[in-house]
């Protein structure tokens, strides 16, 4: 059963964040299914090694410099596209990535509610009471209290259950610094959940200590960090820290190892409606050609160099689908870069 909660904030922070503190609803932030897939960059270590930032107004999140080990496509889904939804009733899309690990959700103008689960580990796991993860509509100081449970076994034969307490708040805004892009009016909420599974054979404990970071018009976080504990029979926890973000460049590869010789541009706005300016750092001169291809790997637009001329650095997407793709910008000197663009 989930609680709202008013919180109460110094009066000064609610006035200095009144002008253009972001505002989350079904309408610009609910999940839904679409067509192309939302490719995310991710980082993980055993330690928490970057902070996610300040509570409060108008702060500055610098996540730019997180080296990316890798990369991959979130498919939002439509429930008819599987059998294994009639176990989730109610639940509006699903989030996969194409192979086992998949989550059942319901999102309507309340908010967003982990109805279940489907992974190599669980099976196929309904749960009987489903996590509130976000409210709608929610800007800074939005609170909220929920409680989950589950059943399932392991193994064949251990049944197992599950029951959970999930806090969010929604406690700053602000500007975030990603390694691909820097973004404007971003919300972040903190979402704290505790959950306990319990067997005849063991008692496992785990706390996920997560921070969302949502910008209006985007159904994915622009920045997902997460702090998971696992505890089994009371031993020492295991702890395990987590990156994912939109806009990182489209290939693995850290900063440092960036070839000096790449092309470099900040493609802006990033989400686009249709209009995209490069803001490249070379030459216009020098630029030969602009790609832009999408999940499967086909070239959807394209510029090439006029006999002559140059390229304006300023692309026209209106015309393409919604979704994730790659703007690749080729030099005339073999050199090229790419950065991963959301078309709204």
């Amino acid at each position: 059963m989930m609680t709202r909660e008013p919180f109460l904030l110094l009066s000064v922070l609610v006035a200095t964040a009144l002008a253009a503190q972001p505002n989350l609803d079904f309408d610009n932030n609910g999940p839904v299914p679409i067509g192309a897939p939302w490719a995310v960059s991710n980082y993980g270590s055993g330690t928490m090694d970057y902070g996610s930032g300040s509570p409060g107004a108008d702060e500055l999140y610098g996540f730019w410099m997180v080296p990316e080990i890798g990369n991959r496509d979130i498919f939002y889904v439509a429930p008819s596209v599987t059998p294994t939804s009639a176990s989730f009733p109610g639940c509006t899309v699903i989030s996969t990535d194409g192979g086992s690990d998949s989550t059942f959700w319901k999102v309507d103008a309340s908010g967003t509610e982990i109805l279940g689960v489907r992974s190599a580990l669980e099976g196929i796991l309904p749960f009987s009471n489903g996590s509130v993860e976000l409210v709608y509509p929610c800007t800074f100081g939005t609170t909220w209290t929920d409680s989950f449970s589950a059943s399932y076994v392991v193994g064949g034969s251990i049944p197992v259950t599950r029951a959970g307490t999930i806090n969010g708040i929604a406690d700053g805004y602000g500007t975030i610094q990603l390694p691909g892009v820097e973004l404007a009016n971003i919300l972040r909420v903190k979402v704290r959940k505790v959950a306990l599974d319990q067997s005849a054979v063991a008692t496992v404990s785990r706390t996920f200590d997560t921070y969302y970071f949502y910008q209006e018009g985007v159904k994915y976080p622009v920045m997902k960090t997460s702090l998971d504990s696992t505890t089994i029979l009371g031993g020492q926890p295991t702890i395990t820290f987590s990156m994912e973000w939109l806009y990182g460049p489209a290939t693995i590869i850290g900063l440092s190892e960036l070839d000096p010789n790449d092309m470099v541009f900040t493609p802006y706005p990033n989400p686009t409606n249709g209009a995209l300016d490069l803001r490249m750092d070379t030459d216009l001169r020098e630029v030969r050609g602009i790609e832009v291809i999408d999940a499967n790997g086909r070239i959807v637009h394209q510029l090439l160099k006029p006999i002559g001329g140059i390229l304006t650095g300023v692309l026209d997407l209106s015309g393409i689908a919604p979704g994730v793709y790659q703007v690749r910008v080729h030099g005339a000197d073999g050199g090229q870069g790419t950065r991963r663009v959301v078309v709204q």
